[in-house]
């Protein structure tokens, strides 16, 4: 009980634990008052899918707000498939306008809008070589605005090669959680609550397997 006490203590396992169970439970109400979303023609028409955008990108501008709640929701108005395209424009879209804020304005300017300990963390692992391959699984891996301001920070990548690797690594992360969040609550509540158990029990551990995947590619 005393590590479990501790281990949710932590802001680094707290957050992404809760995050996971907050999705299931927004994906439980979301099915429940579709009726109602579905109706709303202000969601539905082009204003809404362009401010579910402005929300993804400026959510990963403003770490560490977290996003993946809403997916559910998305999914629910608009189907899978159209969450998961406008998700991976946003939080691409998002992570191009971090990286770029980061080459520009330098340290400074970035720690004064996100954890830059965080930044600090994962940066250590870049590595020149296969940096493509290393932004492309970090994108699948860790939260968006620490890699785009880590790349931007500390690398010299050239802006195309960033967003071909941001792509590859978001568009399934996107379409894994669209398409996941339209799966039976039973089912997903099972998933979650390993999920989670993992999280806080195994952070360390499986913080340290990401950092050795990252460091051999």
């Amino acid at each position: 009980m005393s590590r479990f006490i501790k281990a949710i203590k932590n802001k680094k396992i707290l957050i992404p634990a809760l995050t996971i169970i907050l999705f299931v439970v927004v994906s439980y109400f979301s099915k429940k008052y579709s009726t109602f979303l579905g109706s709303s023609e202000l969601i539905q028409g082009p204003a809404g899918e362009i401010f579910y955008i402005l929300i993804m990108v400026l959510a990963v501008i403003i770490a560490p707000f977290e996003t993946l709640p809403l997916l559910p929701v998305a999914a629910t108005i608009w189907g899978p498939n159209l969450a998961a395209i406008l998700t991976a424009i946003g939080w691409t879209a998002g992570s191009l306008i971090a990286f770029t804020l980061a080459r520009k304005f330098g340290q400074k300017f970035v720690y004064r809008i996100t954890d830059k300990y965080h930044i600090k963390e994962w940066a250590e692992m870049i590595r020149p070589k296969n940096i493509f391959w290393l932004v492309a699984f970090a994108r699948f891996v860790l939260p968006v605005d620490v890699i785009s301001y880590a790349v931007g920070l500390f690398t010299k990548m050239h802006w195309g090669a960033y967003l071909a690797a941001t792509l590859i690594g978001i568009i399934p992360f996107a379409y894994l959680f669209a398409y996941g969040s339209q799966l039976r609550v039973e089912i997903q509540a099972l998933i979650a609550a390993f999920a989670a158990i993992v999280i806080i029990f195994r952070y360390n551990k499986i913080r340290g397997y990401i950092k050795e995947i990252c460091q051999k590619l």
